[in-house]
């Protein structure tokens, strides 16, 4: 009895220890996080790369380019996708691509001309890790200037101080004179193959008027007839014409310019009967007028450009009994502040002005000596470049230009020997 009594004390010593052991060996597989950690393993981000093209201080570079750069390894195997900046300030932060799979990237929106860019490429992971490429610059080729316009003989006929605009998708050109005044409207969806949207509209023929797009309507503003006028046209087709005012407040005149701006039509300076002036106007309505000032800082003119640029308007050069090439602007038109007094392109008038890339160009003209096909441009209004004082286009005065697709289009005005109807286009 006492034997079978002491096995069992010894069956239950065993069963107790082994319980103990498994629960003590259980216990030490338990995670301590302060003991035993076992983190996730630390992201490492991916391998430093290099640009490849464009590269760091080319010149002449397109401006739609295509930019490469090597593959960003990861140390992890994670999935890495490319952020590509390009800017006119360094460093760049000008998002162009997102998220790209690829190691190239071909641009869609275009860049400007005549610039210097800067431009980054940044490396992610799937987990944030992030790296950087250097920054490398470049810079963008000048305005191309084409040896033949894209077409030497619209079917228009040739003529000078016609006005040209931008509307409904198409270039329009209104109006002008090659000897014989005209009031015919002709449109064009690519520029080489014109259509005629009516051969008399019903406003008088005329030359020296001018035309803005504004409440989305093209308009015709005064200009010289037989006599000058200051009517105010509009259409919504270039067909049918309904006059908004048959004698606006503005004195009746020819060669003056007109511009939107600030949510307005504005109309300045110009020459009537026998004078010229240098008021400002301005209408919300093509039909009621107010004039900012009878008297602006600069000389009365004719012959001269105004453009909106840096949201302010400026007036470039004309006549005024002598040819200029001052340089004005304002803020508001009823102030104006002279940027420089002697600029170095030569006096003109009859020139064109347009902006483009954020710059203002300048074309042609009447000088003191002769007609000009030079190309200047300036990215602050007070500091100018030569792009070329020789064009293929000839000499010229009283052309018409203006911005369609992207591109700066010239089309016609008189070179001393005959009216033109030749179209060029820059871009």
């Amino acid at each position: 009895m006492k034997t079978k009594n002491k096995l069992a004390d010894i069956l239950m010593i065993l069963m107790v220890t082994v319980f103990v052991t498994s629960c003590s060996n259980d216990d030490n597989n338990i995670s301590d996080p302060v003991t035993n950690p076992d983190p996730t393993e630390e992201n490492k981000s991916p391998e430093i790369f290099n640009l490849i093209a464009v590269a760091d201080g080319e010149e002449n570079v397109d401006v739609k380019p295509t930019f490469s750069w090597e593959t960003a390894n990861d140390p992890d195997g994670d999935v890495v996708m490319y952020d590509v900046y390009i800017d006119i300030k360094n460093p760049p932060e000008t998002l162009y691509g997102e998220n790209l799979s690829t190691v190239n990237f071909e641009t869609t929106e275009r860049l400007e001309v005549s610039n210097d860019y800067y431009w980054r490429v940044v490396a992610k992971d799937s987990k944030d890790g992030r790296t950087e490429s250097a920054i490398h610059s470049f810079k963008t080729r000048d305005l191309t200037i084409p040896n033949e316009p894209i077409t030497p003989n619209t079917v228009f006929n040739g003529r000078q101080e016609a006005s040209a605009i931008v509307f409904s998708d198409k270039l329009w050109i209104i109006g002008g004179s090659d000897g014989q005044r005209f009031n015919d409207v002709w449109y064009s969806e690519d520029g080489e193959n014109w259509t005629e949207a009516t051969s008399s509209p019903q406003f008088s023929r005329r030359t020296g008027h001018t035309s803005v797009v504004f409440d989305n309507k093209m308009r015709v503003i005064g200009g010289y007839d037989g006599a000058y006028n200051n009517e105010v046209w509009s259409s919504i087709d270039g067909e049918n014409w309904t006059q908004k005012t048959a004698n606006a407040q503005f004195s009746k005149r020819s060669s003056h310019t007109s511009v939107v701006f600030d949510g307005k039509m504005w109309v300045i300076g110009g020459q009537g009967k026998g004078k010229r002036f240098n008021d400002v106007w301005y209408s919300e309505d093509g039909e009621n007028w107010t004039e900012v000032t009878t008297n602006a800082q600069f000389s009365k003119r004719n012959g001269h450009t105004s453009v909106v640029f840096d949201n302010k308007i400026w007036v470039i050069g004309g006549y005024d009994g002598n040819y200029n090439n001052d340089v004005w602007v304002s803020e508001d038109g009823v102030g104006w502040n002279q940027v420089i007094t002697e600029p170095i392109f030569d006096k003109r008038a009859g020139h064109t002005s347009v902006v483009f890339d954020n710059k203002i160009w300048l074309f042609g003209g009447d000088t003191p000596d002769n007609f000009s096909n030079d190309i200047w441009y300036s990215a602050n209004g007070n500091m100018w470049e030569k792009v070329t004082d020789n064009t293929p286009f000839s000499e010229r005065f009283g052309h018409t230009s203006t911005v369609f697709k992207e591109k700066v289009w010239l089309i016609g005005g008189y070179d001393e020997n005959i009216y033109l109807n030749d179209v060029w286009v820059f871009d």
